[in-house]
């Protein structure tokens, strides 16, 4: 999401600039030839800028505005992004891995397909935490709770996670 609104802005404040220098452009030429302003009166323009003071509450008004937008573009960058990636553990320090949360969530969800009698139903992998639910064909879902718990930890394991995620097991009788 945050790619997508990085290059929406990006694409904006470039149509921007390049709408400002082609208006620019045109009306230097038009003064140059001798045709005056064209589409932005200038002189008029430059007599209210001169004839308002910053004190004024169309400079405030203005300069406010700016200073909104401005600090919510700061905000919304320093916003830490969502990880898409989980770290690896590796042999060799130079190397950087990583699996990603939709990959992650796909091992588990494999790994509650093995264990009998269960269904996985949903599988939720956040920075810190894996939640699973899932369905029991038994009335004793406590046993196959440990059951699945052990599956998920093992295949964990398997992948040598930077930091362990907390595990959350839920087993309902909605499976089938």
């Amino acid at each position: 999401m945050r790619r997508l609104v990085n290059r929406l802005l990006a694409l904006i404040t470039g149509l921007a600039l390049a709408a400002a220098a082609a208006l620019v452009i045109v009306e230097a030429v038009a003064v140059l030839i001798g045709k005056g302003p064209l589409l932005v009166d200038w002189p008029a323009a430059a007599g209210w800028v001169r004839r308002t003071a910053w004190g004024d509450r169309q400079a405030l008004a203005v300069s406010l505005l700016l200073l909104a937008s401005g600090a919510a573009l700061v905000l919304a960058q320093l916003w830490p992004a969502r990880v898409r990636r989980l770290p690896i553990d590796t042999a060799d320090p130079a190397t950087d891995a990583a699996i990603s949360r939709r990959t992650l969530a796909r091992d588990v969800t494999a790994a509650v397909q093995e264990v009998d009698g269960v269904v996985p139903e949903r599988v939720k992998v956040g920075r810190t935490r894996i939640s699973v639910r899932a369905g029991a064909h038994v009335a004793d879902r406590s046993a196959l709770a440990g059951q699945v718990s052990a599956a998920v930890r093992e295949r964990l394991d398997r992948l040598r996670l930077r930091r362990q995620p907390r595990l959350t097991v839920r087993l309902s009788r909605r499976g089938s």
